[in-house]
């Protein structure tokens, strides 16, 4: 690849709708860009390219184009990705989105195989206007592990859709260091009806610090991430009927959420091109998430405001604190990301406030695809050494597959969705877990359900057996208040259940949850 022409357009700051045309030359290609003569700081800027060959060759494939826009005087930050529709035959339209006043590049990749890409720029400079000061909070920092918005970037080193809104607090820069900070923090009120039922005040919160700075030819990033749950909740957590996993006392909890750790995440990164349009990177620390699954629940858009943890979550997430691991990652383009770890294979004790024994035990692997920039499918296997307390030496494999969809919407709301399937493997046996979610914000309003089928073999004092276990959520959360950064937002929900009648002397026949809640975060960026 190289480039051949750059095309520069001044632009003064006005109201006028004036269009006018721009060229470039890359090779024998011809590039033109149409839009307004006259930019100001806002979004969903429309413009049509039309990309001609005036080669003449015959027998090609169509023209193909990857875009780019990036602030030159400001390295650390991007917008939105571009947004190109193709119209027909080498012409596109492309929205663009300005949050302030500057001098922007746009770089064009031509792809027409069986030829090599060809690369072409455009210089814009977009004038002030009043909206700048509002249009300054649309604006994102490149992700940690390449160039694109850290929208794109969920926990760990997993993937979510590029439009996936992100809720965080921009904070002072320490020299050469930018942070933000995310995450939640909840009181919540659950009760249920039927034979196990229970009712009990509770928090949830998981709190993440992320720190990032250039370092050579690439990025360096601190990842801290904290949690209170044990000190508010107990050893035992919160009830959630039909959940498994961890312990407390020695014993399996039954039908309840263990708390997190303390200390969730520490752990650093570092991310360089490797040439080629390709990115390489490491992951490690002390604690920290494997490439085994995708985004965890309280990562991910569809789900992070339901405030009940999945009952699948030890089929699909249940590794996101893990006391020990090192991810390196390969990324041949902007939509794949190849990463594979080793780590600590153990579930976190029952101290949740001290550093578990560190260890590498364990191996996995995982492929992603953001094939649109309101995708991202992955899949991923692991072999996890011991994870049980109560089964020493009983090793697990588990296999993941994930497909998440965002959709924003030019009015500010966001639909958001996932499919999820886990399986664990143990000792020959299969137990499988399919997850749906979905959560739709609009305006104030979020509205969220889950709908859950799992084969769970670790329900406790019941008879032994694999049984299927069906759980619907359902609720909404609106925010009545937004302060400083920061939206309050107060909600409710309601959780049904279906399961083999076999069950019916221990949990009842038909057992109903609901659960009142408050919660707090970061507005969205």
């Amino acid at each position: 690849m190289k480039l051949l022409f750059m095309g520069c357009l001044a632009l003064a700051h006005s109201s006028g709708v004036a269009q006018g045309q721009i060229k470039a030359e890359a090779g024998s290609y011809e590039v033109v860009l149409d839009g307004p003569t006259h930019l100001v700081a806002q979004k969903n800027v429309s413009f049509e390219l039309t990309v001609t060959d005036r080669s003449m060759r015959p027998n090609q494939e169509p023209i193909e184009l990857d875009a780019k826009l990036e602030m030159p005087s400001m390295t650390g930050m991007m917008l939105e990705r571009p947004r190109l529709e193709h119209l027909a035959s080498g012409k596109f339209k492309l929205m663009l989105d300005f949050p302030h006043a500057g001098d922007y590049r746009l770089a064009l990749t031509i792809n027409h195989p069986p030829r090599p890409s060809d690369r072409v720029s455009f210089n814009l400079h977009v004038g002030a206007d009043e909206a700048e000061d509002r249009s300054m909070t649309h604006m994102h920092m490149v992700g940690e592990f390449g160039p694109w918005s850290m929208n794109r970037e969920g926990s760990g080193t997993s993937w979510l859709p590029e439009s996936s809104p992100m809720f965080a607090k921009m904070l002072d820069s320490t020299g050469p260091w930018q942070a933000h900070l995310m995450g939640m923090a909840s009181a919540n009120y659950t009760d249920s009806e039927g034979k196990r039922a229970e009712r009990q005040v509770y928090s949830n919160s998981m709190v993440m610090l992320m720190a990032r700075r250039n370092a050579g030819k690439g990025i360096l990033g601190v990842h801290l991430m904290a949690s209170l749950d044990a000190l508010f909740n107990g050893e035992r957590g919160y009830p959630d009927l039909f959940q498994t996993g961890e312990t407390a006392h020695g014993r399996p909890l039954k039908d309840r959420q263990h708390p997190h750790d303390l200390l969730a995440e520490a752990a650093v990164s570092y991310s360089a091109p490797l040439g080629g349009g390709a990115q390489g990177f490491i992951y490690a620390g002390p604690i920290g998430e494997p490439a085994l699954g995708g985004t965890m629940f309280l990562h991910r858009p569809s789900g992070m405001e339901i405030p009940e943890a999945p009952i699948t979550h030890h089929w699909f997430d249940s590794t996101h604190i893990t006391f020990g691991v090192v991810t390196a990652g390969f990324i041949p383009n902007d939509r794949w990301k190849l990463d594979a770890s080793v780590f600590n294979g153990q579930e976190p004790d029952e101290n949740r406030y001290a550093i578990d024994p560190i260890a590498l035990n364990s191996l996995s692997g995982r492929v992603t695809f953001n094939p649109h920039r309101d995708w991202s499918l992955s899949a991923s296997y692991g072999y996890r050494k011991s994870p049980e307390a109560l089964e020493p030496g009983v090793d697990q494999h588990r296999l993941t597959f994930s497909a998440n969809h965002n959709r924003a919407f030019g009015n500010g709301d966001n639909w958001s969705s996932a499919l999820l399937f886990g399986r664990n493997i143990k000792q020959g046996s299969n137990s499988d877990a399919w997850v749906f979610e979905s959560t739709y914000m609009n305006g104030p309003t979020s509205y969220f359900t889950r709908f859950e089928r799992v084969e769970k073999d670790e329900l406790v004092d019941v008879p032994a057996g694999k049984y299927t276990i069906n759980k619907l959520i359902a609720g909404l959360v609106r925010n009545i208040a937004d302060r400083d950064g920061y939206q309050i937002g107060i909600g409710g929900y309601i959780g049904l259940y279906s399961f083999p009648s076999t069950l019916e002397p221990f949990y009842g026949k038909s057992p109903v949850s609901f659960g009142l809640f408050i919660r707090i975060r970061p507005g969205p960026m």
